[in-house]
């Protein structure tokens, strides 16, 4: 009997966690509802792609604007659940391409055929409110420029979003933040002055002096550049959880916070191949 209660109990608990990370997704849904949005996207290869080595590595580009609407309207279509993944929450809306995006190729203006497709959420981290904002679109003709092409297949758009703080702890964890980051930077100039200080020191003015000083000088560089890489990691860490660079960070409707740029990917079995980059360039 206690085992069965343990195991009931379970349940329970993942049954309450399911239905919040519903409910926190629906709440984002609803703020993103009838959101338009500019993108400049660009297709080309970008560093930690796994795409085949000779796709487009002339290192040429192909960019578009593309503009697409965020429905209210919630997808039906079992395929286009199934070509979402748990990064797209439990429930998808449509998005709609806008404009028929174009490019510059050798023959001219060329256009390209987008089809509507699927859009969804999920909640990364409870105490900054973000969200992993994932959609899809289908490019069934691609496109092509050089040696970089656009699959003619269905595409995916990857990006960061944040709701307002909401409660006492999301907006103490955001001021914690703000502060923990303001420390970070200070802690990185100080040891930039470090660094540049002992680059620049003057030498001993003999041999064995000059021998000592920069076995002494190496010992602290060495540390020195690996502290630094140890607080830029924790700053990108930082800044990638809560909405703190303003240069990196588009303010939307209704209070949500967009990262700026975001990744474009073609999808193979459960893994995402990325094919570009995108930039969000205009939210109303």
């Amino acid at each position: 009997m206690r085992w069965m209660s343990v195991q009931l109990l379970l349940v329970a608990s993942i049954s309450d966690i399911l239905t919040c990370h519903a409910f926190t997704g629906r709440s984002l849904l609803q703020r993103i509802e009838n959101t338009q949005a500019t993108l400049a996207v660009e297709v080309g290869r970008i560093p930690g792609t796994a795409m085949p080595p000779e796709w487009a590595s002339s290192g040429a580009k192909l960019g578009f604007r593309l503009e697409v609407g965020f429905t209210d309207n919630a997808e039906q279509s079992t395929k286009e659940k199934l070509g979402g993944d748990a990064m797209m929450g439990t429930r998808t809306q449509t998005i709609l391409p806008l404009n028929e995006p174009s490019f510059i190729s050798v023959s001219g203006s060329e256009f390209i055929d987008v089809k509507p497709g699927a859009y969804g959420c999920q909640i990364q981290d409870r105490d900054s409110e973000q969200y992993a904002l994932r959609w899809h679109l289908d490019f069934p003709n691609g496109a092509r420029r050089n040696d970089v092409e656009l699959p003619a297949e269905r595409i995916y758009f990857l990006c960061r979003c944040w709701l307002p703080s909401s409660t006492d702890e999301s907006m103490l964890a955001l001021e914690n933040a703000r502060k923990e980051k303001k420390q970070v930077m200070s802690t990185i100039e100080l040891t930039n002055a470090r660094l540049n200080k002992i680059r620049s020191s003057p030498p001993a003015g003999n041999l064995l002096g000059d021998v000592v000083q920069n076995a002494f000088n190496f010992r602290h560089i060495v540390k020195l550049v690996e502290r630094k890489k140890k607080l830029q990691s924790q700053l990108n860490d930082l800044e990638k959880a809560y909405p703190l660079d303003s240069d990196k960070i588009i303010s939307g409707p209704n209070e949500v916070s967009y990262a700026k740029d975001g990744v474009i990917a073609v999808k193979r079995g459960s893994k995402y191949l990325w094919i570009g980059r995108f930039k969000f360039t205009e939210l109303f």
